[in-house]
């Protein structure tokens, strides 16, 4: 299945980019990189997946 676009704003695209580089980039040091991914998507990019749609509500 192919995913639907999403569009999100500049600066969000930027944030969340940076951090994604960022976590690339020092991804033989981070501890817990799956849990690091996750939570940049979340934190800077406001993705989630909707399983947690009501643990958010």
């Amino acid at each position: 299945m192919m995913p639907k676009d999403t569009y999100i704003a500049d600066d969000t695209y930027a944030a969340l980019k940076g951090a994604l580089l960022h976590l690339a980039a020092h991804a033989e040091s981070t501890h817990d990189l799956e849990t690091e991914l996750i939570r940049v998507l979340g934190e800077e990019g406001g993705i989630w997946p909707e399983c947690v749609m009501d643990e958010a509500t």
